[in-house]
């Protein structure tokens, strides 16, 4: 009895041992957890890190940036870039800051917000006395690029294509879908001009800043203009006056908004403006902020996480200082006889653009025709990057104004968005450069330009899975960037781009005849898309929304294959190119692989559903 009583007391004490090393050993797991967590949420420690054989042009951008600055090496812009980046990924400075860099702009007019009441001091308090709509607005615009209401920008005039103009639009929404405006009575939400309303000769309406001030009299134009147009920067726009020529692109918008601001309580007013701005900014404050904004993302969107910091570094410096990180990318990654074979594809399909027209095409008059020919040879090609961004004194002069700080992200923001907000009009008064192109080269995407009639393929789009190069059957580089030129090509002549002539000029150039017969044609292709139901997003794709993007498309893979089978013909004397080894698929049916390949894309519901809403192009599916 005794013996076995003493075993118990062993075996309890075992057991009471065991129990305690497990709760030390939960406890100091929690607590270590717990640490982490903590250090993650105040920014001072990441779990998310670059994938190690990333080829992403981000990951490449941020490899760059992450180099020590060199005195010697960099030149004085770069070394601006590197320590923009280096600010933006002080994630602990950005936390210590929290919303105080903010704060100190809502305590200062025009930008304090009622919603706030006296919560930040008497120095934050709004007044209605005090609040002037158009003081708010111009600096939005003028010092950090943010447009509420109103657009004004600086671009070519479509009809005189050679000259720059002020051009007045109507700015988005905070939401960018209309049909998000839950509440019809919105009338912000109804008084806006649909994109398949936004046709360019609607658009085109000339006249001067006297002629738009009698037409909507609520709003002082000519001083809004003066006021967001810094003249220190450019002191020969001093002189801008009633005379000065504007194309007001949606009349009907002005007039509907400035009766509904009329109406409406300053107070209102001031709230949704302010809150503008702070929004914009919340990518910039602690994470806090940017959880708030994830929540929000995740209803509209599907956002489910934020990007890593790195990279939404690396995303921030290229649209703040493209040419700079252009040139980066450029030095390092860009070989130049990409050129060669770009120049190979165009030329291909430009050939089959004006072969097609001239042996497929029985709808189109003759005149018609032999200016479309005309336009066809004109399209000029820019291919890699702008020539402007080697010359480092160029690109140092033009940031001389700016000074970073490592320690201040949010001041050195700032600085960028007032660089950007006054950067277009550098261009009023002078001429268009016609031959010239400002696409950042990391961008990963093609153009086509109306005013220029330029096709655009900077250097971030001549990678896998688009471009392909000379070692790789040009079945894949043909299927991929070949199709991509083709679209471009495409757009100078769909429902828009046709419009405008071989000199970049909005200037009917088609017969009565041959103009209706297309309108014709192009029901066909609305009806068409109009009956793709996109399950992802629960609706219909919008057949008259994606018409421009639809005959791009349609074009663009037509001309490529036609283009490589010439190549196929020319190139090699009708003889196939070798089959890739381990694959039956022919070289025909690798040049469609790669097209699907490069159109393959995932979206969430949320996302998909934005897509079909505002967006230009049809779903991956149905391209």
């Amino acid at each position: 009895m005794e013996a076995e009583t003493g075993s118990s007391l062993e075996t309890g004490k075992k057991a009471n041992r065991g129990t305690r090393i497990a709760l030390v050993v939960f406890v100091g797991g929690t607590l270590v957890l717990g640490t982490i967590l903590f250090l993650v949420s105040q920014g001072l420690l990441s779990l998310q890190a670059k994938q190690e054989y990333c080829l992403k042009p981000e990951c490449i951008e941020a490899e760059l940036l992450e180099k020590s600055i060199s005195r010697r090496r960099d030149t004085e812009a770069i070394q601006k870039a590197k320590i923009l980046y280096s600010s933006c990924m002080n994630e602990k400075a950005i936390e210590k800051a929290d919303a105080k860099p903010l704060l100190h702009i809502l305590r200062h007019s025009p930008f304090r917000w009622p919603v706030l009441e006296s919560n930040i001091g008497p120095e934050g308090v709004w007044s209605e006395r005090k609040f002037s709509l158009l003081q708010t607005l111009a600096t939005f615009r003028g010092q950090y690029s943010n447009s509420v209401f109103i657009r004004l920008y600086v671009s070519p005039d479509d009809k005189a294509s050679n000259e720059h103009i002020l051009k007045l639009d109507q700015a988005t929404l905070s939401l960018a879908v209309r049909e998000d405006y839950l509440d019809n009575s919105t009338e912000a939400k109804s008084i806006m001009i649909p994109h398949e309303n936004r046709t360019s000769e609607a658009m085109y309406n000339k006249m001067n800043i006297s002629e738009l001030s009698a037409m909507i009299p609520q709003f002082d134009w000519l001083g809004y203009i003066k006021k967001v147009i810094d003249t220190r920067l450019y002191p020969h726009l001093k002189d801008i006056s009633p005379s000065e020529n504007v194309v007001v692109r949606v009349p009907q918008y002005f007039k509907d908004l400035f009766r509904i601001l009329g109406s409406e309580r300053k107070k209102t007013i001031a709230n949704y403006l302010v809150w503008r701005m702070v929004y914009s900014r919340l990518p910039n404050l602690s994470r806090r902020f940017q959880y708030r904004w994830l929540e929000f993302s995740r209803v509209i969107q599907g956002t489910t996480t934020l990007l890593p910091q790195w990279d939404k570094c690396v995303n921030f410096i290229e649209s703040a200082l493209p040419y700079v990180v252009g040139k980066m990318f450029v030095d390092m990654h860009f070989q130049e006889d990409k050129k060669e074979m770009m120049e190979e594809l165009i030329e291909g399909v430009r050939w089959a653009f004006i072969d097609m027209l001239e042996k497929e095409n029985e709808w189109m008059d003759a005149g018609t025709k032999r200016k479309a020919k005309e336009k066809a040879r004109a399209v000029l090609a820019k291919v890699g990057y702008p020539e402007f961004i080697m010359n480092d004194t160029h690109v140092n002069e033009d940031l001389k104004a700016i000074k970073f700080s490592e320690s201040d992200y949010f001041g050195n923001v700032l600085q960028t968005r007032k660089y950007l907000a006054q950067s277009d009009f550098f261009w009023l008064r002078k001429a268009v450069p016609k031959t010239e192109w400002f696409t950042n080269p990391t961008t990963v995407n093609a153009f086509y330009s109306a005013s220029t009639n330029q096709i655009r393929f900077p250097a971030g789009e001549l990678q896998k899975p688009f471009f392909w190069g000379t070692e790789y059957p040009r079945s894949l580089s043909y299927g991929a960037i070949g199709v991509i030129v083709g679209h471009e090509f495409t757009h100078g002549f769909d429902n828009n781009g046709r419009k405008y002539d071989k000199n970049g000029n909005l200037d009917p150039w088609w017969s009565t005849e041959s103009e209706e017969k297309f309108k014709e044609k192009t029901k066909c292709m609305i009806n068409q898309y109009s009956n793709y139901y996109w399950k992802k997003a629960g609706l219909n794709v919008k057949g008259k929304r994606t018409l421009g993007e639809n005959i791009a498309d349609n074009g663009g893979l037509r001309e490529a294959f036609r283009a490589y089978r010439k190549w196929i013909n020319d190139g090699r004397q009708g003889v196939e190119e070798p089959l890739l080894p381990g694959v039956t698929f022919t070289n025909n049916q690798l040049f469609f692989l790669s097209y699907a390949h490069v159109r393959c894309n995932s979206y969430r519901p949320e996302a998909a559903r934005e897509q079909v809403q505002i967006g230009a192009h049809s779903p991956p599916q149905f391209r």
